[in-house]
Order: C-alpha cells, then sequence, then structure tokens
C-alpha cells in the first residue's frame, strides 16, 4: 500500500506538465532563446587506430585490463564527461577532442556543459579491452530534437516519490530535484533503479524512442503513520511508548510496522491510553475524545476506549427450577400412577455454568449495546420414594400378582443451551479505567440437549391372585415378592420413549420387560426467551458481574404434561392428569470477563 497525498502527487505532475509545455511553446515562439541540447551524431569502433593497445595504453586499477579509448569528438570547451559506475580511469584534452579511457565492460557515458540539457548516452556497441571508438558530439535546439527519428538522442523525464529517493540510470546515480530528473538520453533501452529508505526499491527498464519519454515512479513504502486529533480541544502531550513526542493535533513520524502505546494527557482532564497498530503503507488518523475533570460527577464523565470491543466472560450459575400446574399436584415427566400431591417434584442439586464471547458496541456518549453468544449448561435433581398400595406386578393368564409398591427413584436432569443476550447498557464512569454498568434487555436460548437419565428399583410385597378371564380371585393362593430395577436416559426433546425393567425375582423373576411410549409431542420446548437485568463492574478491561435471567417462556409443552407423561409402574398411568402445567427455570449468574477496550 502505498502513502502518498494525492493533491501533492496531482500538483507534481501539474509542474511536469507546465514544464514541458513552456519548453516547447518557448522553443515554438522563440527559437533563438531556446535551451540547447546534445546529441550523439555518430559512435564509431575505429580499427586502425592503434592508440589504446600499443601506443598509449592504460589499464585498469583494479584488473590490470587494458581499458578501451573513447575519443569524443566536440568543439565545446569545459565540458563535464562522467562515466557509469565502472567509473573514468583517464581523461586527456587534446584539440577538438576529449580522450576518455573507460574499463572494459563500460556500458555508458554523461556529458554535462553549462546552457544545454544534459545527456546520458549508452553505447550502441560492446565496449572491449584496448580498442578505439569515435564518438561524434553535436549540439542542436531542443525543440528539433522531439521531431522524429532524425536525432540519435531524445529527452526522457521521470516523476518519482519520495523526493529524496536515490536514482541509478544504466547503473549511475545521476542528479535530481524535487522529484524530478529530465535529461537527453540516446535512443535505446535503459534500466532504472528508484530507492529510499524505508521505502521498498523498484527497478526496471524504459525505452527512449522519437518522442520524449516519461516514466512515473511511486515507491512503496515499509513504514507506517498516524494522526491523532482530540476532542474537546487539542494541545494534550501525545507520548508513543513512554516518550513524549508532541502535542496534538499530531501526525507521526515514519514508524516501523508493529504496535505502540500511546498516552494523550493533559491537565484538568482525565488521561488516556491506547494501542495504535501499523502496517507497511498505513497513514491512519485517531479521533480521541478526554473527559474533563470538571465534570466532577461521575454521571457526567464519558467512557474512553473503543466504541467497538470483544470479549470473553464465564460464570457460575444458580438455577432455580419452577414448575405449576392444575389438577392438585405438579409432577415430573415421569407418570408413577399416584395422580396427587405425592407426586410433587422437589428440584434439588441446581447448578451449572455459562461461558462465551461478547461484543460491546458504543450507541451513544456512555450508552451501550451488549450482546454475544454463550453456552449454558444446568443440571438438577428430583426424588421419588412413595409407596403404592394395591399395585399390579405383573399378570399372565391364570395369575395376577399384586401387593404394596416401595418405589425409590432418582431424576437426573441436564440442559445444554446456546444463549444470545441483548442488552441495553448505561455505564456510570468511576475513572479513567473503572465503571459500573447498568444492563437490561431480552436473552434467547436455543436448546442443544434435554437428558433425563431414570434410576432407581422398586421392591414388591404382595400374594398371587387366581383370575379367570377378567375376573379375579379376592383370596390370594400364596405369598409372593419380587423386586425390579432400571437405569434409563430420556431425551427430553423427543416425543419417543423406551426403558427396560429387569426383574429379579417373584413372578417375574430373573428376565427383562421392555416398555414404549410414543407421545404427541416432547416434554420441552428447544427455543425459549427472558429477560436478564444485571450489574457489572469494570476495571481496565476486567470484569465482575451479577445478572438475573427471568426466563418468560413456558418450556413445557402442553401436549405432554396434560396427558398421561412416561407411565414407569408397570405401565399404570393413574387417574387424575395435571392441567396448564408451566416449567421455567430462572438463574443467577456470578460472572468473571474481560474486554479489548483500550
Amino acid at each position: 500500500m502505498t502513502i502518498i497525498n494525492k493533491t501533492t502527487f496531482c500538483i507534481m505532475n501539474r509542474k511536469l506538465l507546465m514544464f514541458l509545455l513552456v519548453t516547447l511553446l518557448g522553443g515554438m515562439l522563440s527559437p533563438a532563446s531556446a535551451q540547447k541540447s546534445l546529441d550523439v551524431s555518430s559512435f564509431t569502433r575505429d580499427v586502425t587506430d592503434l592508440t589504446a593497445s600499443m601506443s598509449k595504453p592504460v589499464r585498469d586499477k583494479d584488473e590490470g585490463k587494458l581499458c578501451a579509448l573513447i575519443k569524443v569528438e566536440t568543439t565545446l570547451k569545459d565540458l563535464d564527461i562522467r562515466a557509469d559506475a565502472l567509473g573514468i580511469v583517464q581523461k586527456e584534452e587534446h584539440q577538438g577532442e576529449v580522450w576518455v579511457y573507460v574499463p572494459y565492460g563500460a556500458k555508458s557515458l554523461f556529458f554535462l556543459h553549462e546552457g544545454y540539457l544534459p545527456l546520458q548516452y549508452q553505447y550502441t556497441d560492446k565496449i572491449e579491452e584496448g580498442v578505439v571508438y569515435r564518438l561524434r558530439l553535436m549540439s542542436r535546439e531542443t525543440l528539433p530534437a522531439y521531431g522524429g527519428s532524425a536525432a540519435n538522442s531524445q529527452m526522457f523525464v521521470l516523476s518519482y516519490y519520495p523526493d529524496e529517493a536515490t536514482v541509478i540510470i544504466d547503473d549511475m546515480e545521476v542528479p535530481r530535484e524535487d522529484g524530478h530528473y529530465i535529461q537527453m538520453m540516446s535512443k535505446g533501452v535503459h534500466s532504472y533503479v528508484v530507492k529510499a529508505s524505508q521505502f521498498k526499491t523498484e527497478e526496471g527498464e524504459f525505452t527512449v524512442g522519437d518522442q520524449p519519454a516519461l516514466k512515473t515512479v511511486k515507491l512503496d513504502p515499509l513504514f507506517g503513520t498516524f494522526q491523532l486529533r482530540t476532542l474537546p480541544e487539542e494541545d494534550f502531550e501525545v507520548s508513543i511508548n513512554g516518550q513524549f513526542v508532541g502535542r496534538s493535533p499530531y501526525k507521526s513520524e515514519r514508524l516501523d510496522p508493529g504496535s505502540y502505546k500511546v498516552h494523550i494527557s493533559k491537565r484538568k482532564y482525565f488521561p488516556v491510553d491506547t494501542v495504535v497498530r501499523l502496517r507497511e503503507g498505513d497513514n491512519l488518523n485517531y479521533r480521541v475524545k478526554l473527559t474533563s475533570k470538571a465534570d466532577s460527577m461521575f454521571y457526567k464523565r464519558i467512557l474512553g476506549g473503543r466504541n467497538v470491543s470483544f470479549g470473553v466472560n464465564a460464570g457460575y450459575l444458580f438455577p432455580f427450577v419452577k414448575s405449576s400446574a392444575g389438577g392438585g399436584y405438579v409432577g415430573s415427566p415421569i407418570n408413577y400412577s399416584l395422580g396427587d400431591s405425592r407426586e410433587n417434584v422437589s428440584y434439588t442439586s441446581q447448578s451449572g455454568f455459562t461461558a462465551g464471547i461478547m461484543a460491546d458496541i458504543r450507541l451513544y456518549r456512555n450508552w451501550y449495546l451488549t450482546t454475544g453468544l454463550n453456552y449454558t449448561y444446568i443440571r438438577y435433581s428430583n426424588k421419588f420414594n412413595e409407596p403404592i398400595a394395591n399395585s399390579i406386578f405383573e399378570a399372565d393368564e391364570d395369575y395376577v400378582y399384586m401387593g404394596d409398591a416401595a418405589p425409590n427413584y432418582k431424576e437426573d436432569y441436564t440442559f445444554n443451551f446456546l444463549e444470545i443476550p441483548l442488552l441495553a447498557s448505561y455505564r456510570f464512569v468511576l475513572s479513567r479505567t473503572s465503571s459500573i454498568h447498568l444492563n437490561l434487555g431480552p436473552y434467547f436460548q436455543y436448546g442443544l440437549s434435554a437428558k433425563m437419565k431414570v434410576s432407581g428399583s422398586t421392591e414388591m410385597y404382595g400374594g398371587a391372585y387366581q383370575r379367570w378371564g377378567v375376573v379375579v380371585s379376592n383370596q390370594s393362593i400364596g405369598d409372593v415378592s419380587a423386586s425390579s430395577h432400571m437405569d434409563t436416559e430420556f431425551n427430553l426433546y423427543s416425543n419417543e420413549f423406551e426403558f427396560t425393567h429387569i426383574y429379579e425375582s417373584g413372578g417375574g423373576s430373573n428376565r427383562g420387560v421392555s416398555e414404549k411410549y410414543t407421545k404427541e409431542n416432547s416434554p420441552y420446548n428447544r427455543f425459549n426467551y427472558g429477560l436478564r437485568a444485571g450489574i457489572t463492574y469494570e476495571l481496565r478491561g476486567f470484569q465482575f458481574g451479577i445478572n438475573y435471567n427471568l426466563q418468560l417462556s413456558n418450556m413445557g409443552k402442553n401436549d405432554f404434561w396434560e396427558g398421561t407423561r412416561i407411565p414407569l409402574i408397570n405401565g399404570q398411568t393413574g387417574t387424575n392428569n395435571m392441567s396448564g402445567y408451566k416449567h421455567r427455570i430462572h438463574t443467577l449468574e456470578i460472572k468473571l470477563g474481560y474486554v479489548l477496550r483500550y
């Protein structure tokens, strides 16, 4: 990403165009005053001249090889001749000529003279050891050089950013000014390198032909910058990583990519700390609002930090399971066949936990919207151990076994939910890093699973009674006893229930009896909702809070609860069903969290 002020670069380009227009128009309107240019009319190899190899050889000081001799034919006095990166080994002034000894492999010469546009000429022939070359240098008016193919050189214009960049043309560093490099160059393909500290180097090739060649280079920065403004006023002290760097409005220097701790302070204001994260090419703008200590009442202060923050939280739950129904009793999903208050539930061992992610969004001043996604786990238990008189243990074609039953069962419930809260939250600012939050709003709940594990046994004591069809004797022909036990898990989001009693003695000795029931509906709804209210204390992003969740929706489905539910005692259902059943789980939460606010 390149950071460059668009206005600056547009002005730079306009300046360049104005230069070209002035040069062109100036030449057309006043040819006599037009700036002249240098051109190479010919560059040839002189095979008859043995100056470089025999009569006056010069050797390269680095490798000891014979230098090539370029005899520059010119009428100009005080001509400044420079070479590429290999340099000039020796230069001599002669009548009408300048002798330039260059090393083997040299590529170009650079000519400068007062009153002429500079010329960089790239050799059209390979420079070899001990060989003499003749270069004829002539001058011409600038405008005819634009005309076509008659000249051997043409104007090259390079615009580059940043202005302080180093420019290398054909392996030779060239003079430049204000982001421009303008000179006459020999026609052909040339190489360029533009480099600057803290910028990515760009290199490549360009071609000079019959028309002026234009090239624009904008280097990609390897640094980042940021600008900082403050409200309600400026002139706040700004420190970066503990070092004072200036006052607002503040524009940073070029900074390496990374994170920087920025501290903003001023007398009679609460200071603010934030973190600026820079990447290559970033040019970030920040506006920070600070709270005046003159607003000493805490309800007038504005909470600092980001407008949108994210965090995590976790907490312990204290569930309060509330059930109600008509019909004289409130039972569980299990029908124990009594149909009266002896079946009333008493939920115990209630506990749970929650964990999730949160988003804290500033709406206006100290008003926030707090939302997120939480996972919630809740468990509780219920026990049943009421005796049942005149209960039928089992029956076959000849006998009915009945008497008193002593059941002893435990129901263990586990629920897993996903919750989304939508809370309006107001912040009372205690200091620059601490605040109290008052939260109120709805929450929405989706049940992932609802399990009820039923385990226990029934001890039965009674007699065997003879039967003839539907007629049963009222006289026992003998005493019998039996016991059964079960350990089964039910899905309370399903309407199908299957379990097995294992009989260990008595009339149903040593065998299992399976039962399966399909109901019109499941016991509980997956989707529920409620109202949450709470208070949170925050210090430097760490939070401690207490919430109460009031479930408003009825978890129970009446089609199930107003029917015979799940008969457990030998299929007996009793004669009294519940009506208007309601089941809700309220919770008290104690939560800890952390939010990335500063």
